[in-house]
């Protein structure tokens, strides 16, 4: 029997590192500065030439917007483009610099490029060297993904999502959309009816939805403020079926306690008439626009997507409960419907509106309604690496990071995938996994959230129950543990480890008999709805049939929901970056995982890089487990700190206590592992960094505290934040040998760029320095572009977890004694 012993604190060392400073600019050095500011120079006379008045109804107050195109190597901080004379909207992937002025003469930076030219004495300003070259934005620029691949109509009144560029004046861009909408409905006629029926205006976002035709479209691509204009986003929905069990005994459904953490489903409504789900249901409202003309009705769940995802968020394994014929909800269910009775968005709403709506409903009224539940995704919108984040994800993110004062985590299905470039159903089986890793099967619009936690599927390793003995009726997947068929991948945006965990969804059956079996000739079904294969959970019906199945990675992120629920539950005064760690924590990847992700003795480095790169990209960093995240036992021990807040650009230094000589000698496999959750302030303008904020970790052994200390002192002093860490690492080892390092697993670099990180090391019989008293694990904090009045303390929270696979190994106990030792030494100090 599993003991369910208290998780323990992680002993802290109260130094905080000193602040370091942020880098202004580097770059280029120009051998002809003279001809380099000419080149400029010319370019702005273009761009600041009046221009010949177009016919154009908007007559929308030009802002002079463009381009700063740096050198490969350049940098220009955000304070020095205000020096400049320009304010920055934007830094792209490719180091170019969006910036728009209020001057149209640019005349302060003409001055300095005149005084950087030398032609005149002067201050240098070296940093414009970093500037290639200073472009305009063309037509092309404001036309948005889903827009290019289904341009509008000559003859087409669409509806579409306009984003203007946000200068930072909420007023201002208020008049400009009021003067959009104004000029909309003075075109507007019978047989066009355009119009802007809704709006958002944030921090950084100015975003409406307009109905217009395609001359108007075209009118609007040639004004400066116009950022961009694409399609709306509309939802992905899986299939599903009925699925008939007698249940005589029906067990009696008692609702949990009151306090009990609930679950917010965003999807289509549910079925609260549902006799597993009316005794567990706190509150199922609509979202729609004001006159309900788009979802009529109630809450009520029409397409059965909402409740099936809510079945398996209330109970996480439906399946377990029909076994154990006992249904003991644990926590509350709250409903938000944002589709029709077609699946689809409200055509005249902003998502981005419906979800504010939603969260001001719920999250403010209900204190215990914690975790939200996205298993809607945009199959259009599929991340590229380079590319910012999609807007819906984005408001994801601003939400989380506004509401931190209510510790909501959300949890995101990572979006179904379709191997379109298969000739036939039956390559699936043949190209199977691989083409889980092509672009086509990456993470869509919101799955690419950073603060999120995002899930991707796992296959229950079973054909069908109804047809077991049928070779024709063949499963994909076929192994527990294997990457669902449909799964989407990673990475996310910046290199994002996503999806961030995995959990079941079921598989697809190939069935080969199906057009034999007519007489027609031989190609292939698919089915995502097969006893046995899918995933069970509750029907909408549930006067005919109570249980329905169904897959996708829809409902593998609600149990990954219920996992996180019960854990605000053991813990209500936990931080969400709390929860999220801990899941991360618990996460395993299966036993059994496809070769092709597979390393082994005989691969290169590179190949081993790529092996894990690959593994990320499928699984995250695995499939989490209760009991793990919510209790130690004697051979598995978890430490942690939560709630802490670090100065940006300092370090905090913990003690990992040391490890046990039996923990050592003793045959098994022993683990260790750190990680680290903290939710940042995020930017999708940023194609330089999303975040606002980095975090990431180092740990050491067989080395004295106070050398490491010394070193990270030593390196705050640097000019050059982000190179810093590294540069400490590699002096600290060049002196005292490469094996103080723990080396992790993934490597820092990959794991730093999220913000949820998990680094891991197999303590092999053969590996030293681990007896050599505590460990040091160094916590650093690194500023990208938010600025020190925006946030000048950024929350984490951090987990140490050791395990032996051996259960007579008591690690927990030594663990305890040696913290509460250390506890009463330093309450004597």
């Amino acid at each position: 029997m599993v003991s369910n012993f208290e998780h323990l604190k992680l002993p802290r060392i109260n130094i905080e590192l000193p602040r370091r400073s942020i880098r202004g600019s580097g770059g280029n050095k120009r051998t002809n500065v003279t001809e380099h500011s000419k080149h400029l120079l010319s370019q702005i006379s273009i761009l600041t030439e009046p221009k010949k008045e177009k016919a154009n109804p908007f007559r929308l107050d030009p802002k002079l917007i463009f381009k700063l195109k740096l050198a490969k190597k350049g940098y220009i901080s955000d304070d020095l483009i205000t020096l400049t004379g320009l304010d920055c909207l934007a830094r792209e992937a490719n180091k170019a610099i969006v910036v728009f002025s209020s001057d149209n003469q640019l005349t302060e930076f003409k001055n300095r490029l005149e005084s950087y030219s030398q032609i005149k004495d002067g201050p240098k300003y070296e940093y414009l060297g970093s500037i290639d070259d200073v472009v305009p934005l063309e037509r092309e620029d404001r036309i948005g993904h889903l827009l290019q691949l289904k341009p509008v109509e000559s003859d087409e009144l669409a509806f579409l999502d306009l984003e203007l560029w946000h200068t930072g004046d909420r007023k201002e861009m208020k008049k400009y959309l009021d003067d959009i909408a104004d000029v909309l409905e003075s075109l507007s006629s019978d047989t066009a009816s355009m119009r802007m029926s809704d709006r958002y205006i944030g921090e950084y976002l100015c975003i409406a939805r307009i109905k217009v035709t395609h001359e108007v479209l075209e009118l609007l691509l040639e004004e400066e403020i116009v950022k961009e204009i694409d399609r709306p986003p509309q939802p992905a929905f899986e299939s599903t079926a009925d699925y008939n069990l007698p249940i005589s005994d029906f067990p009696e459904v008692v609702s949990p306690p009151e306090e009990n953490c609930g679950i917010l489903v965003i999807d289509s409504g549910v079925q609260r008439g549902h006799p597993l789900i009316a005794p567990v249901l706190g509150e199922a409202e609509v979202f729609s626009d004001e006159k309900r003309q788009f979802i009529k009705g109630s809450a009520d769940d029409v397409n059965g997507h909402g409740t099936n995802v809510a079945g398996i968020a209330i109970y996480g394994d439906v399946e377990n409960c029909i076994k154990q014929r006992s249904f003991d909800p644990t926590v509350w269910l709250f409903s938000a419907r944002v589709t029709n009775d077609d699946n689809k968005y409200d055509d005249d709403l902003l998502v981005e509106t419906q979800l504010d709506q939603v969260i001001r409903a719920f999250v403010e009224q209900y204190p215990n309604c914690k975790v939200i539940n996205i298993s809607l995704g945009n199959a259009d919108q599929i991340y590229r690496d380079g590319m910012k984040q999609f807007r819906l994800a984005a408001k994801i993110d601003e939400i989380a990071y506004e509401y931190q004062h209510k510790n909501i985590l959300f949890v995101i299905s990572a979006g179904n995938a379709f191997y379109e470039e298969a000739k036939s159903d039956e390559q699936l089986r043949t190209d199977y996994p691989n083409y889980l890793l092509k672009k086509s099967a990456r993470i869509i619009d919101p799955a690419t959230s950073a603060i999120a936690i995002t899930v991707g599927s796992l296959s229950f390793g079973r054909g069908s129950i109804t047809e077991p003995s049928d070779v024709r009726r063949q499963a994909i997947a076929k192994l527990r543990g294997y990457p669902s068929p449909f799964t989407r991948t990673g990475f996310g945006v910046d290199g994002m480890i996503k999806p961030d965990v995995v959990d079941f969804g079921g598989d697809l059956v190939l069935d080969l008999s199906y057009r034999e079996s007519l007489g027609l000739p031989k190609t292939n079904v698919l089915s995502d709805n097969v006893a046995g294969v899918s995933v069970l959970t509750l029907s909408k019906d549930y006067y005919s049939s109570l249980f329905h199945i169904c897959s996708g990675t829809s409902f593998a992120a609600p149990r990954v929901a219920n996992l996180a629920a019960q854990l605000f539950t053991k813990y209500p005064d936990a931080s969400s970056n709390l929860i999220r760690a801990l899941i991360v924590n618990s996460a395993v990847i299966p036993k059994e995982i496809p070769p092709e992700f597979q390393g082994n003795s005989k691969q290169s480095q590179s190949e081993k890089t790529k092996t894990i790169k690959n593994e990320l990209a499928i699984y995250g960093y695995g499939q989490p487990e209760l009991q793990r995240a919510m209790y130690s036992a004697e051979n598995y021990v978890v430490l942690s700190e939560d709630n802490i807040s670090i100065k940006v650009g300092s370090f905090h230094i913990y003690e990992i206590p040391q490890l046990p000589s039996d923990f050592l000698t003793k045959k098994g496999t022993r683990i260790l592992s750190i990680t680290l959750a903290f939710d940042p302030p995020t930017r999708p303008t940023r194609g330089d960094s999303y975040l606002g904020v980095t975090m990431e970790f180092d740990l050491f052994k067989g080395i004295d505290r106070e050398i490491v200390k010394n070193a990270y002192e030593a390196a705050s002093k640097t000019s050059l934040p982000d190179e810093s860490t590294d540069n400490t690492k590699t002096k600290l080892k060049e002196k005292h040998g490469a094996g103080i390092e723990v080396t992790l697993s993934p490597g820092s670099n990959v794991r730093k760029k999220g913000t949820i990180q998990r680094g891991q090391v197999e303590i092999t019989s053969r590996a030293k320095k681990y007896d050599k008293g505590n460990m040091t694990l160094v916590v650093s904090c690194n500023r990208k572009w938010a600025n020190p009045d925006e946030i000048e303390m950024q929350r984490y929270a951090l987990v140490a977890c050791i395990s032996h696979s051996d259960p007579k190994v008591d690690l927990y106990n030594r663990m305890k004694i040696q913290i509460e030792q250390r506890e009463r030494i330093r309450g004597r100090v």
